[in-house]
């Protein structure tokens, strides 16, 4: 949809030189919607600032609660993404510390099984030795003891066996409990410092976005108070100024028309609707007299 908009147009020297507040609302929007279809954002004036101009008083940049805001915005994102880059890197450190302590538990683990089968093959080897030097015989591995001594100490053998296997096993168990019980903690004191950043980084840009906002308001009513608009609306102030030309120029046309009536000793045509009285009034008619005083009142009261 193409935009509405004059393309060999002054909007600027245009919207400076009316006080018409219809007609600037126009003037700006057109403007705009050629800045937008010609790509000229930066390159001229801001609509911001060209709704501020009034005769010869054109600023060409103005204090923007919109730019600003967009501007402490964009600085607080930044950090925000850059906080949060860290927190993953931080995280990731985390989750591969503890894959590394659970592997080197895992190596430690499956060591202490190999350390275990070989005490066990060697306190079996002793024991037959012992027996032996007694002069018995602990009988085939796969077959039954040949005597009561042999029996006990296979037994012997065998529960130091588990238990040395089941000590592993719970060794093993708590290792790994402790170091995911830390890799938790670490994970939710991470969390913990990471949402509370967010939180005052969050309460810091509403801060900040609120000083923007009292700054650029209190900028842009001296602004209004120098030019007479504020966002392309005249001012009540300047309405009433406006309002105080237009009737000394009223004062002015008609002390002309009582000047001429007095000179002419009638009301002339042209005159008659500024004067009040009908044409051809002559000033002997107390018309005249009532014009006199009001024209002074009206002096009075305008333009002195």
């Amino acid at each position: 949809m193409a935009l509405n908009y004059r393309e060999d147009f002054d909007y600027s020297e245009a919207i400076a030189n009316t006080q018409d507040a219809a007609e600037r609302q126009q003037l700006l929007a057109e403007r705009q919607n050629k800045i937008e279809a010609e790509g000229l954002a930066g390159k001229v004036a801001s609509n911001e600032a060209v709704s501020t101009w009034n005769g010869d008083y054109r600023p060409y940049s103005v204090s923007s609660t919109q730019s600003g805001g967009t501007a402490v915005s964009q600085l607080y994102d930044a950090a925000e993404q850059a906080r949060l880059q860290r927190f993953d890197a931080a995280r990731e450190r985390i989750q591969q510390q503890l894959e590394s302590n659970l592997s080197s538990i895992e190596r430690d683990y499956t060591a202490g099984m190999t350390q275990t089968d070989i005490n066990a093959r060697q306190s079996v080897l002793a024991g037959e030795e012992k027996l032996a030097a007694l002069g018995l015989n602990m009988g085939a591995r796969g077959a039954a003891a040949t005597s009561g001594a042999a029996e006990t100490s296979r037994i012997a053998i065998d529960n130091q066996y588990r238990s040395d296997l089941n000590a592993l096993g719970q060794a093993r168990l708590t290792a790994r409990a402790a170091a995911q019980d830390s890799a938790s903690a670490q994970q939710a004191a991470l969390e913990s410092d990471y949402l509370s950043a967010s939180e005052s980084a969050s309460l810091q840009q509403a801060q900040a976005a609120l000083t923007q906002f009292n700054a650029d308001r209190d900028y842009s009513l001296s602004v209004a108070g120098l030019t007479g608009f504020l966002n392309g609306l005249p001012t009540l102030a300047y309405r009433d100024y406006a309002s105080g030309l237009t009737s000394q120029a009223q004062a002015q046309a008609y002390e002309q028309a009582f000047n001429r009536w007095k000179t002419a000793g009638y009301v002339q045509a042209g005159d008659a609707a500024i004067l009040g009285v009908p044409a051809g009034t002559p000033t002997a008619d107390v018309s005249y007299k009532n014009a006199s005083l009001a024209l002074q009142q009206w002096k009075a009261g305008y333009w002195y």
